[in-house]
Order: C-alpha cells, then structure tokens, then sequence
C-alpha cells in the first residue's frame, strides 16, 4: 500500500521527469545545431575560401607563350617578371585545406566525414598535378632563359602546360561547386532541423505542461477525501453519530476513514446503549414506584379473597364460588406479573462463580419438561462436550433462559419442537442457541423485541426479553435473535469463558453443601 506522500512525491517525480525531458531535449537539439554550425564556419567555409585562393586566373602558359615572341634582351628582362606572377603558395593552401578538413573531422556527422574525406583526396589529387604541373612550368621558363626553347617545339611544350593549366583548374572548380553544394545543403538541414526542433520543443512543452496539470489534479484528487473526513469530523462534533464518511482509498486518508467511521458507529452504539440504560432506569424507578403501591392493595384483595372462598366453600352458590376463583387467579395473575417488574427494576448485580453452561441448562431443561410437554413442544437437546467454564449467577442464568425458553412455547401456541444447542465460538465464547418451529418474527418487528414494554402477545408484558438481556450483558455477554417468516427463531447466547485465575469462587455442589 503506497501512502499518500510516496503517491505526491510520484507524480511530482513524473511532472519534473517529462519537464527535465524536454529541457535535455532541447540541448541535444542545440547542441547538434551548433555542431552544424561550427562545421560550417571551421570547416565548410574555410575550405571554400581556400578553394577559391587555389583557382588561379593568371598562369604560366600565356606569359611563355609572350616571353617567346620577344627578342633574347626583352625576354631576358621579362621572365623575372613573369616567375615573380607565378603562384609558389598554392600548395600552401591545400596543406592547408588538408589540415582544416582533419580538423573538421572531430566534429562531423558520419556523412559529413566522408564528404571531407573525398574533399581530402581531392586536395591530395590536387597537389599530385600541382606538383606535375610546377615542374614542367619551371622547366619551361628555364629552357626559356637558357634559349633551347626557340626551336618550334616550344608551343607545342605550352600546349601540354596548357592542358595541366585546364586540368586543375577544372578540378579547383569542381571542388569549389562541391564545397558551395555541401554548404547550402547543410545550411538547409539546419534550417529544417530548427525548424524541427522548436516544433518538436514546443509540443513536447505541452506535453510536460500536460503531465505536470495532470500531477496537480492527481495530487488534488489524492486530497479532496481529507476534506471529506474533515465534514464528517465536523458533523459528528455536531452530534450526527451516523455520519459516514465515503473514502474508499487504500492509504492512510482510507485507513483513517475507515478508523473514523468504526469510531462514529461505536460512538453512536454507545449513546443508544446510554439512552436505553436511562430509559432503563427510569422505567425501572416508575415500575418499583408502582409496584409498590399495587402490591399492598393487591395482597389485601388475594387475602380476602381466600377468606371469602373459605366462607362459599359450605354453603356458598356454585356461580360465587367461581367468580371468587376467577378472581383469585387474576390477583394471582397480577401479583405475577408486579414481581416481574420488581425483578426486572430491581436487577442485582450478578454474584460470579465458575459455571458448567450445559449443567445449569440441563437441570433447567428437566424443571420445565412438564410445562413444555403440555403445551404439545417437543424439547431437543444438543449439549456439546467438554465446554469450558463461564462466570456467571446460576439463578439470574436460568431466569433468562426460562424467558428465552417461554417466548419460544408460547410462539408455537399448537406445539413444535424447540432445540438447545451449546458449542465453543470461535473467539473463545461459549455460546447457547435456542431454537423453534414457530411462525417467525415479521422483519420490521424483529429490531424491537428487546425493548422494555414491547410485546405482541395479549397479556404478554415485554419484560422477558429485555430482562434476559439485561441479564446477560451483566455477565459481559449478549443475545441476538435470528428470525425470518416461516422458518421459525432462534436466540443466541454468548458468554465468556471463565479465565483460569486463582480466587473465582467454584459453584456450589452437593457435596460441598
């Protein structure tokens, strides 16, 4: 799970990757067009000019030609002359035009250095019929000098100088238009590469520009959940516990989402427990008030009542003495169900000693046998073995589970069968499962059975439930039910186990007693 920080710092990383891309590919650009340039102005252009210093207009084969028509004193004078016009630093330059090329070479493109690899044999060609060329022109001027050049064969000797002359000038021109070619082409390639290359910087500018945005809005995104938790923070400040927040990230602004909504639920659990509890309470406060006040009269009446029946028993009508039964049982009824109240306003905190669930279940299964059998419910028991012990109050156990055990007869007013199951859950509580035939529990009723005072039954109290509940929430436990039309209901009894600490008092037996 990447957090939140590693997310930012990532894309931020890629914003600044695609902006660094750009820039190292705007100063390669760069870089290769001031290779083109300095190519051009060390290399290119100087050997042009070199190029066009070794094309010589004035050579040797005219000046021969007119040394010849003069007489032996004018020629005498004028062959200085002529040997002073004669190009000696021709061969000069094409040193140096070979050692600019190699120059050149250090910093040329592969195709550029085999251009200036011909442009070097070029000049070495060059300097080959320089060479020849030099030699048969000195030659000329010194059988002119010596005057072994009168005889006819003199022009025919300036013709074959000629030639030479014709020869490298033609190769001086060729090597100039190649020179002048290769020039205008790189002039062009640079001026398409700039082109290239600001078009190419410019889009992938945008593109940089594009990543970065996008980084923001990642980043942006990454944050907004924090002003979410932020109005959930508000809003249960506020009192709305039933605020949830929807952040469904995997980073830590998820994990404390999740942590945040866990939070407000349990906050919320808690004040509907504290409501309840108050509301508990003072149910609790009102039934003992009124208990205590019906009880006295209703003992005066069932006292009474036992003595008027004492008194109809001789001589009495039949019709009297079952009206005064009628009422001895509603006393009865009533006296029932006060007692209730006391016992469920009243709840004592629950005396804790180490317990065997299934033997408190067994003996209490055996004590309502008969009340069972009569109502036509069949009772099935599946005790699991080897349970551990719990902590609990033995007769506050058996109330709860006599209600639990009543709710279900009285579910099945034509008889069913009711099954009590124990097994260890799998977190280490020890759990008791009633379950009946009956018709079900319909689902808009079922949240609410727990409720003190909330009952479906004609002269039900809605006390049952709740004070199982009550109950076992004093042994650290619960009860939930599990319900559906038709398919009957089952409670289900979770108790902790009991710790193996020195101290807990053991449960009564027979023996010890």
């Amino acid at each position: 799970m990447r957090s939140v920080s590693t997310k930012i710092f990532l894309t931020l990383a890629v914003a600044l990757a695609a902006f660094g891309m750009v820039a190292a590919f705007g100063i390669s650009r760069l870089h290769d067009l001031g290779r083109h340039l300095r190519l051009l102005s060390e290399g290119y252009l100087p050997l042009t000019r070199i190029a066009a210093q070794i094309d010589v207009k004035d050579w040797v084969t005219s000046r021969v030609l007119e040394a010849g028509a003069l007489d032996p004193a004018a020629r005498r004078t004028y062959l200085p002359l002529a040997r002073a016009h004669f190009p000696a630093l021709v061969r000069e330059k094409i040193a140096e035009g070979r050692s600019v090329a190699r120059r050149a070479l250090a910093f040329a493109s592969e195709e550029d250095a085999r251009f200036l690899a011909r442009v070097e044999s070029r000049l070495d060609a060059l300097d080959a019929k320089w060479s020849q060329y030099d030699a048969a022109a000195r030659e000329l001027f010194e059988d002119l000098e010596s005057g072994s050049a009168e005889s006819p064969p003199l022009e025919q000797r300036a013709q074959a100088v000629r030639t030479l002359e014709k020869g490298l000038s033609l190769d001086v021109k060729l090597l100039s238009v190649a020179l002048e070619s290769q020039i205008a082409d790189r002039v062009n390639a640079a001026e398409r590469q700039e082109s290239r290359t600001v078009a190419s910087i410019i889009g992938y500018s945008l593109l940089a520009a594009a990543v970065g945005l996008g980084a923001v809005l990642i980043s942006l995104r990454l944050l907004a959940p924090l002003r979410t938790l932020t109005d959930g923070v508000k809003a249960v400040a506020a009192g709305d516990l039933t605020r949830q927040v929807a952040v469904r990230s995997n980073d830590e602004i998820g994990l404390l989402a999740r942590e945040f909504n866990a939070m407000a639920a349990s906050l919320d659990r808690q004040r509907a427990e504290l409501l309840r509890a108050e509301r508990l309470a003072a149910v609790g406060r009102i039934s003992a008030q009124i208990t205590h006040e019906i009880r006295n009269p209703l003992n005066a009446i069932g006292l009474n009542t036992e003595l008027l029946a004492e008194e109809l028993q001789a001589a009495g009508p039949a019709e009297a003495r079952q009206l005064v039964a009628a009422i001895g049982r509603e006393v009865d009824r009533l006296n029932a169900v006060t007692e209730e109240y006391l016992r469920f306003a009243r709840l004592p905190k629950p005396s804790l000693v180490r317990q065997d669930l299934n033997e408190v279940l067994g003996d209490l299964l055996d004590f309502v046998q008969p009340e069972m059998a009569q109502a036509g419910v069949r009772v099935e028991r599946v005790l699991a073995a080897g349970l551990p012990a719990i902590l609990g109050d033995e007769g506050q156990l058996r109330a709860a589970f006599l209600n639990l055990l009543r709710n279900s007869r009285e579910a099945m007013p034509a008889g069913g069968t009711v099954t009590v199951r124990t097994r260890l859950g799998a977190d280490g509580y020890v759990e008791a499962e009633v379950r009946d035939t009956g018709p079900g529990i319909p689902p808009d009723r079922l949240p609410r059975i727990f409720d003190p005072f909330y009952t479906t039954k004609e002269r039900g109290t809605g006390l049952g439930l709740a004070y199982a509940q009550q109950v076992l929430r004093e042994h650290s436990g619960d009860v939930r039910c599990e319900s559906s039309p038709g398919r009957g209901t089952t409670f289900v009894v979770r108790v902790p186990r009991a710790a193996e600490r020195p101290g807990i008092p053991q449960p009564r037996t027979a023996a010890s007693a």
